[in-house]
């Protein structure tokens, strides 16, 4: 089964000059469907990942658009491997 790779590598908003905690919501596309809407909320400026999987064929065209009230950086790739499940039979 196909896996995307979501990278949040930046998100925060700014409060009086500070970087504080914010939200944003990704919808992950492959080829032209958006397969998964993700709600992230915190603070951060180093990469943090999550593995998405879905059931359309390896190969096609990966995006990630995302909508923040602070900023934001985000990237999706597909993967071979995920930490989750790369041990498991069920794959």
């Amino acid at each position: 089964m196909p896996r995307i790779r979501l990278t949040v590598t930046r998100l925060y908003a700014l409060n009086d000059e500070r970087m504080v905690a914010s939200k944003a919501t990704a919808k992950i596309y492959v080829g032209d469907d958006c397969i998964a809407t993700e709600a992230i909320s915190g603070l951060t400026e180093t990469p943090v990942y999550k593995y998405i999987h879905h059931a359309f064929p390896a190969g096609r065209p990966i995006r990630v658009e995302w909508d923040t009230p602070g900023f934001a950086d985000m990237t999706a790739v597909e993967e071979n491997d995920c930490p989750c499940c790369q041990d498991s039979d069920i794959i």
